[in-house]
């Protein structure tokens, strides 16, 4: 018997298979040839029995691994062989397994890097730009992997928060006159270079998903609660006035700029209710 068909080197193939799922990578770390394993598979009954018992336990394990937190990053010691990086893959009628990533392929170093993106940007269009993969691609993964859904809702949440305080930060200089008494014109957040513009229509792209408020896009709209609205733009002023008062600022100019801003929105507030300029416009008022 040679030394490639000896039983130690059968239990390390054997071995391989448990682990991978995969009959072609475990004959490369086994050091045994495919047609190897083709030969045994139909000459010995004992050996195909084996062979799909490690094939279903494996597959079994790394289904299961799907939900996990794992995802498809395999365990240490498989995530790469002879330079090429390894994935679990399956799912639409494939077996799942581990193997080799293919050109062009989600993996869990580009769903790392699409993940950063994301928290940075909240813009799932932009962040699929940063890996070089397509956004149909990135919804049909998420679609596929249910740890990376969770991932991307998480990195969508950093997002949608820190383009929020971008805003509010924004508001509060543009609403502190300064020297010429005049408001500022809106300026670029400190986010990526994005504009007030773009940064608004992201928040309301994700507002349902990330605050489970309003409509999600395309769907068909509610007529706004007024009432509400100023209220969400009262409790983003006293946050940053928590913010001013506990030390974070302490510019004369801005705190100018809050009391501005929370006199502006109370004002309209208390205007509505006393059947002020809103109601003498006739637009939001109601019927009249």
């Amino acid at each position: 018997m040679s030394a490639k068909t000896s039983p130690a080197r059968r239990a390390a193939f054997m071995a391989a298979v448990v682990e991978t799922g995969n009959r072609t990578l475990a004959a490369e770390r086994a050091k045994v040839s495919a047609s190897w394993v083709t030969l045994h598979r139909k000459t010995d009954p004992a050996f195909r029995a084996e062979l799909d018992a490690a094939l279903a336990s494996a597959r079994a394990r790394l289904t299961a691994q799907r939900a996990a937190p794992e995802g498809m990053r395999p365990a240490a010691g498989l995530r790469s062989a002879a330079g090429e990086e390894l994935v679990v893959r399956g799912g639409n009628g494939r077996r799942t397994q581990i193997a080799r990533a293919r050109l062009r392929q989600w993996t869990p170093r580009i769903e790392a890097r699409f993940l950063a993106a994301l928290a940075g940007c909240c813009n799932v269009k932009a962040a699929c730009a940063e890996v070089g993969l397509s956004v149909p691609s990135a919804y049909n993964h998420r679609a596929r992997w249910s740890a990376f859904a969770l991932a991307w809702d998480e990195a969508l949440a950093i997002g949608y928060e820190r383009i929020e305080c971008a805003l509010i930060d924004t508001a509060c200089m543009m609403l502190n006159p300064g020297d010429t008494g005049e408001p500022a014109s809106p300026p670029e957040l400190a986010i990526l270079g994005m504009t007030v513009e773009a940064a608004v229509q992201l928040l309301w792209l994700h507002q349902k998903q990330v605050r489970e408020t309003g409509n999600a896009p395309g769907a068909r709209r509610r007529a706004a609660d007024t009432d509400k609205v100023y209220a969400r733009l009262e409790r983003g002023i006293a946050r940053v006035e928590r913010r001013y008062a506990g030390g974070q600022a302490n510019a004369a100019a801005d705190a100018r700029g809050i009391a501005h801003g929370a006199a502006v929105v109370r004002g309209m507030r208390a205007g509505r209710g006393g059947g002020g300029s809103e109601s003498s416009g006739g637009g939001s008022s109601g019927g009249g």
